[in-house]
Parts: structure tokens; C-alpha cells; sequence
């Protein structure tokens, strides 16, 4: 296991992966900052909910594609192979695999938080050394930090299932990055169709209905990351537990569903 952890983290290396990442970070924070400086009130809180969300796309993408073409690139190169002909099940493999790009999700997003964080330090007006954190709720950034090191647990595992189970790197990449679009959109989507502008007919009444069935079944990555819990802090926590229920529900089943197909591919 820690030979496959350790060539993982060779491989994100290898990749630039982490460089690459953390400057699309810095320059979307510089880009958040220079929008954010356009907002005529509360400008600052401006800068760091635009270089917040942002952070959170690239950091999710990034991952993604480098889970997706690294699979399937073991795969073409027999690298899966010389894997499974140590004393290894696949079972334990796909563990291995996925305690992997969580350490890589790990290491990607405290460096994040750390320019997020850069943003909003400030000297205090005593003219102490100490740099503090202005405009910004410290245990709100605290709980949106969390919330999206979670997030990130969750889509290593959609990645991951994705890649196990589609034989082209390009489809999986596609198909994790739509599943992970229409779970940040199903809040919009399910608001959408309880809106009063909506006429109420039958046929919207039935597709309605079928939303909010799927929604019920589907992981909804908008509870995650919240960045109005980084400027007004924390009003609810039902959507962080939210969160984390739907990471303890939704994880194990990517990686059983993984682990089943990946038991019976013949290759």
C-alpha cells in the first residue's frame, strides 16, 4: 500500500500537478481581487467569496483530470499489472489508489487555504507584528475548509469510479466533470421547480416531481463550501451536516461500485 500511495505522489509530482494548481489558485485570487475591488460596498468580503469559489472549482477539476488520465494511462501501460502481480488484491489496489489522491487532494487544498487565507491578513491597528485575519468569520473559513477537504474525498472517489469503469481517459474525464456540475446544480435546479413563475401544469407538475425524486438520490455538492459561511460565519449547520452525511453515504458506495466493477474487468 504505501509503495502505491508513494507512486502516486511520484506521479503528481511528476505531472506538476501541484505547481500547475497553485498558481491557477494565485491567479485566480489575483483576478477575484481585482473584480472584487470593483464592487462598490464590502469590496474585501467581495475578493474572498470570488477567490474562495474559484479556488474550489480549479482545485476539483485539477483533480479530476489528473485521477482520470493517471488510471487510465496505468491501464495502458500494464502498470496495473506489475501491481497486481505483487501479493495484492484489486481490492486492496483500489485502496490503495484512492488513500493515494486523497493525500494528493490533502496537499493540494491546505496550500489553498493558506493563499485564501493570505488574502485577509492584515497587520493589527496597534502596530503589533502579528498579522490577523480581517472580514473575514475565522470559524466560518475553519467549517468551509473542511466542507471542501470533504468535497474533494468525494469527487477523488467519483473520479476514480469513473475511470475504473470507462475505458477512455477523455470520457471519464467528461463524465465525472458532468456528474459533479449537475450536483452543484441541483439546489438551483430543485429551487428552480419550486418557484411561483413555474406554471404549474401537469407535465411540470410531473417533471417536478421526477427533480426532486432524483434529488433525493443524487449528492448534492452545493451544501459544500459555502462561502458565506467565510463572511458572515456559520447561521446553520444543517447544511455542513449535510455535507458530511452525504461524504459518509455517497463515498463508500463510489468505492463499492468501483471495487465490484473493478473485480470482474478482464485485462
Amino acid at each position: 500500500m504505501h509503495t502505491t500511495i508513494r507512486y502516486v505522489l511520484l506521479t503528481a509530482l511528476r505531472d506538476r500537478l501541484f505547481l500547475g494548481l497553485m498558481i491557477g489558485v494565485v491567479f485566480a485570487a489575483y483576478v477575484s481581487s481585482v473584480l472584487g475591488s470593483t464592487a462598490l460596498v464590502e469590496n474585501t468580503q467581495m475578493k474572498m467569496a470570488f477567490a474562495a469559489a474559484s479556488a474550489r472549482i480549479i482545485l476539483m477539476v485539477g483533480l479530476m483530470i489528473f485521477i482520470c488520465f493517471h488510471v487510465r494511462h496505468a491501464f495502458d501501460s500494464k502498470e496495473i499489472d506489475v501491481f497486481l502481480s505483487r501479493p495484492m488484491t484489486r481490492l486492496h489496489l483500489l485502496l490503495s489508489y484512492w488513500l493515494g489522491f486523497s493525500l494528493v487532494a490533502l496537499l493540494l487544498v491546505l496550500p489553498s487555504l493558506g493563499v485564501l487565507a493570505f488574502l485577509q491578513y492584515s497587520r493589527p491597528a496597534d502596530g503589533g507584528w502579528l498579522p490577523i485575519l480581517v472580514n473575514v468569520n475565522v470559524e466560518g473559513f475553519v467549517v468551509w475548509a473542511v466542507s471542501v477537504l470533504c468535497e474533494s474525498l468525494l469527487v477523488v472517489g467519483l473520479a476514480l469510479f469513473a475511470s475504473l469503469t470507462l475505458k477512455s481517459g477523455v470520457t471519464s474525464v467528461m463524465a465525472s466533470l458532468g456528474f459533479y456540475v449537475v450536483s452543484r446544480m441541483m439546489g438551483f435546479f430543485v429551487a428552480t421547480a419550486d418557484s411561483t413563475l413555474v406554471n404549474k401544469d401537469e407535465w411540470n407538475t410531473l417533471l417536478t416531481w421526477s427533480l426532486k425524486a432524483v434529488s433525493t438520490i443524487f449528492p448534492r455538492l452545493d451544501f459544500f463550501g459555502q462561502t458565506e459561511w467565510i463572511i458572515y460565519g456559520v447561521k446553520s449547520w444543517e447544511p455542513f451536516i449535510l455535507s458530511l452525511t452525504q461524504m459518509v453515504v455517497f463515498l463508500p458506495l463510489l468505492l463499492v461500485m468501483a471495487a465490484f466493477d473493478f473485480q470482474r474487468k478482464q485485462f
